[in-house]
């Protein structure tokens, strides 16, 4: 999902700088229809003015709703307490920074220990954090300005949206570019250990969890190059249960790294936060899911569109 957007305007028409949002729409016209596709909602930055004539030119750069928790930091010493759900921990969070336009999935995993950002913390963060220990996707905005956020789902277990494929009808440019890196970890250990939950009789911590590659059609895997670990500590996690989904979505994602497409295409409506595309390429012998990171449009008629994606792969 794009997160800034550059504007042009040529006449204000009573815009106020400060509150005002803008909502672009991709408008496609079919036989005698015309269907609109929103593009999100973006808050106005400070404008530059040039004088064009007897006129005022103004370019205006715009940033996603996200900007509000960036900016919004807590003011004192903020604590959820154990026992507290989840989901009800970030909207409390989302409604102090005056946000009401939210989608969280529910959960009824509460916290087994309190969890604590000190004065000056961004309030996207202490939700991140949140919605990281059961194992949620990062707070996004959807097109329609909601804060959204639900469980993180695999990229292998999810339908591609689009398909881009180099034949008579595509809509892909020639100029397509893959970039590959092996050097990936393919082993990954994660532990948590909260001071409050250690039993102090055992040196071991009190939630382990280890992810291994062993995909014998994988170069990168472990039974065809030597083991290369990643090792991390996570502060807060709901259970064992979220913290193996934890451990097999970083494989997943650092898996997935080794496969990065770049490539262009005609406008395409629809594109939202990590989308799974399929996508073909005869000269490259390109053929597979890829999910989208990112991808940037312009914003006129005739216009392209740039994406950024990186290959699905399956380590079941």
């Amino acid at each position: 999902m794009a997160n800034w957007i550059d504007l042009y305007f040529q006449k204000e028409q009573n815009i106020n700088w400060i509150s005002d949002r803008i909502q672009p729409f991709m408008e496609i016209k079919i036989n005698e229809d015309w269907l609109s596709y929103p593009l999100g909602i973006f808050l106005l930055s400070s404008p530059s003015k040039v004088e064009q004539g007897y006129g005022v030119d103004r370019e205006v750069e715009a940033f996603d709703e996200l900007i509000i928790l960036n900016e919004d930091k807590f003011d004192q010493r903020y604590t959820v307490k154990a026992g507290e759900r989840y989901d009800q921990a970030v909207i409390e969070i989302l409604k102090s920074a005056n946000i009401t336009k939210y989608n969280i999935e529910d959960t009824t995993k509460t916290l087994s220990s309190d969890m604590e950002w000190s004065i000056g913390t961004e309030k996207i963060r202490a939700v991140n954090d949140l919605l990281a220990s059961v194992n949620f996707t990062p707070i996004w905005v959807d097109e329609h300005g909601y804060f959204t956020s639900s469980k993180y789902a695999n990229p292998e277990d999810r339908s591609p949206i689009y398909d881009y494929m180099d034949n008579e009808v595509s809509i892909t440019f020639n100029g397509m570019t893959e970039k590959v890196d092996y050097l990936i970890p393919n082993k990954w250990v994660v532990v948590y250990s909260n001071p409050d939950n250690v039993d102090e009789s055992s040196e071991e911590p009190v939630l382990y969890a280890v992810y291994e590659n062993r995909k014998v059609d994988d170069p990168n895997s472990i039974v065809n190059t030597y083991t290369k670990v990643d090792y991390r500590e996570v502060d807060d996690i709901a259970d064992q249960e979220a913290l193996d989904e934890y451990v097999q979505r970083i494989a997943a994602n650092a898996s997935q790294v080794y496969g990065k497409v770049k490539f262009e295409t005609a406008l395409m409506p629809g594109h939202s936060y990590h989308d799974v595309l399929f996508i073909r390429n005869n000269t490259l012998e390109i053929e597979g899911k890829y999910s989208e990171t990112a991808w940037e449009m312009t914003l006129e008629p005739g216009g392209t569109m740039s994406h950024e994606v990186r290959k699905v792969v399956d380590l079941y």
